[in-house]
């Protein structure tokens, strides 16, 4: 049984990189498209926000030297309090403009990898169109999913703040943070497979929600820890390129440490835009493997004008 899961997870990821081979230019044109967003996202959010940033640090750190009854504390304080809502207003833009982004991007991809793996020729245009007329299910499937993995990590803090207050060692508060910490994200990325799996059905079937995480409860049983072996080697790349962040606060140069982010920001995406793609293959397997029929949906996949029937000729 080990054997079997070790095969099916090393055949996922030897079959992941062929989909890029079988249609080389959508899938160059899909990555350069993830690329170009995320790079004016990363770049809009920095230059947006650095002004206010300076500008709140600056005010932050002036109003305990000022007086507090005169007028420049005054001017200060509502300063600062001006400077933080246009912050905070900016963040939330940003925020869900990535989200919006997010969602188009992992549909395309997963559209893009279906068609590409079910030896079908999508062109980059049909790809645009067929995303635009998908995202519904997605969205609504995101949504119950976000809800899911709120509710896990409600669960986890509400157990875990009751310890640390009772612990008053920090040392053993340490320990137990970190035990948890691990524990948790072993369980979360465990649950999570289900969750991404209901993502990919709700972008390849009629189905959103409730009944595509229904379905995908159904369909992944006995292969639950092929996307959780998909989950740990996601998880751990991103950290590991995560951790990349910190040459950010180099200050011998300004210019270093957004090149810096711009590249970490882009590898972060095009590892998931590999996990979704692995994820299609994985969605296949499971439908191969409890005997359901593997099709691609010409409807879900295309967004072709109808062209007029031939006539016969005389």
């Amino acid at each position: 049984m080990a054997s079997d899961m070790t095969l099916g997870f090393v055949g996922i990821l030897r079959e992941t990189p062929k989909i890029f081979s079988k249609n080389v230019r959508l899938m160059a044109s899909l990555i350069l498209l993830n690329l170009l967003l995320l790079s004016l996202y990363f770049l809009s959010n920095v230059f947006s926000t650095k002004p206010f940033i300076s500008d709140l640090a600056t005010k932050a750190f002036l109003i305990p030297l000022t007086y507090p009854k005169s007028t420049e504390f005054a001017y200060l304080l509502i300063g600062l309090m001006q400077d933080l809502r246009v912050f905070i207003g900016l963040e939330w833009t940003f925020a869900i403009v990535i989200t919006a982004t997010s969602l188009f991007l992992s549909t395309a991809t997963i559209i893009a990898s279906a068609a590409t793996h079910g030896g079908e020729n999508l062109f980059f245009k049909e790809l645009l169109l067929s995303t635009l007329k998908s995202l519904k299910r997605p969205f609504f499937t995101w949504f119950y999913v976000t809800l899911l993995g709120l509710g896990y990590s409600f669960l986890v803090l509400g157990n875990l703040l009751p310890m640390m207050l009772i612990i008053q060692q920090p040392i053993a508060s340490k320990a137990l943070l970190i035990t948890i910490g691990i524990l948790a994200s072993i369980l979360y990325n465990y649950l999570a497979v289900i969750w991404a799996l209901a993502f990919v059905i709700s972008v390849l079937e009629e189905k959103c929600g409730i009944e595509a995480l229904g379905k995908a409860a159904q369909i992944v049983k006995g292969m639950q820890l092929l996307g959780f072996g998909l989950n740990i080697v996601f998880t751990v790349s991103s950290s590991f390129l995560f951790q990349a962040l910190r040459l950010m606060t180099i200050k011998q140069s300004t210019v270093l440490p957004i090149v810096i982010g711009l590249l970490v920001v882009n590898s972060i995406w095009l590892v998931k835009m590999f996990w979704w793609m692995a994820y299609t293959v994985f969605y296949y397997q499971c439908k191969e493997t409890h005997g359901e029929e593997v099709e691609v949906q010409d409807r879900i996949l295309y967004g072709k004008v109808p062209t007029a029937p031939i006539l016969n000729e005389p």
